[in-house]
C-alpha cells in the first residue's frame, strides 16, 4: 500500500506564519497547537492558497478565542491556584453579560434554521452540562461558562437544546436532526468538551 504523500507549505496570514499540510483529503481542517498556539491547517492537495487564506480569515475570531482559552488555562495552571470567591463572582457576571449580548442573535439564527422555538431562555452556572431543556415548559437553560468558548459552541448548544423539543434522547433520530440543522456538530462538540 502506498504511503500517503504530504506536502508542507507556509502561508503568511495577518502577520502569522501558518503551516499548511496538503494531503489527499476532501475538506479543510484547522487546529491550534496546545503547546504554542500555532495555527495548523490540513488542506486538499489541489486547493489554492487564496481559498485556504479566506478560510483562515473567516475563522479568525474562533482562532483568537481558542488561543485565549489556552492562555487562560496556562495562566491558571501557572498560578497554581483557584480563583478567589470574589474573582469567581466577577467572572460569572462577566460571562452572563457576554452571553446576554450574544444570545438574541444566536437564538434567532438557530430558531430560523430549526423552525423550533423555546418559550423561555435562562442562564446559570452548571457543573456538568452545557445546557438543559424542559420539554413540557419549552424552557431552555444554558451554562454561563459557554461565554469562554467560540460562538459556534454556543450555536451548537442552542441547536442541541432546541432539537430536544422534538426528540428527548440522543439516539439516531436526534443525531439525524443535528446532522440536518448543524452539520458540523460533532467537531464542535469535541472542541467544547476538550477532546
Amino acid at each position: 500500500m502506498k504511503k500517503e504523500e504530504k506536502k508542507q507549505i507556509w502561508l503568511q496570514i495577518k502577520g502569522e506564519n501558518i503551516q499548511v499540510e496538503k494531503k489527499k483529503i476532501k475538506n479543510l481542517y484547522l487546529r491550534i497547537s496546545p503547546a504554542d498556539g500555532a495555527i495548523r491547517i490540513s488542506a486538499p492537495e489541489r486547493m489554492p492558497g487564496k481559498t485556504i487564506e479566506a478560510f483562515v480569515i473567516e475563522k479568525w475570531d474562533w482562532i483568537l478565542a481558542a488561543r485565549e482559552k489556552l492562555d487562560r488555562r496556562r495562566r491558571e495552571t501557572d498560578a497554581g491556584r483557584q480563583l478567589t470567591e470574589e474573582e469567581r463572582k466577577a467572572q460569572k457576571e462577566a460571562y452572563k453579560r457576554q452571553l446576554l449580548e450574544a444570545l438574541p442573535q444566536v437564538i434567532q439564527k438557530c430558531e430560523r434554521v430549526t423552525g423550533l422555538h423555546a418559550l423561555e431562555w435562562k442562564l446559570r452556572d452548571m457543573k456538568t452540562r452545557w445546557g438543559s431543556c424542559n420539554i413540557q415548559k419549552k424552557r431552555i437553560w444554558l451554562n454561563i461558562q459557554l461565554a469562554a468558548y467560540p460562538r459556534e459552541c454556543l450555536e451548537y448548544v442552542v441547536t442541541h437544546e432546541l432539537v430536544h423539543l422534538l426528540v428527548p434522547g440522543h439516539g439516531k433520530e436526534f443525531q439525524a436532526y443535528m446532522d440536518r440543522f448543524f452539520p458540523d456538530w460533532k467537531r464542535v462538540r469535541k472542541e467544547l468538551n476538550g477532546r
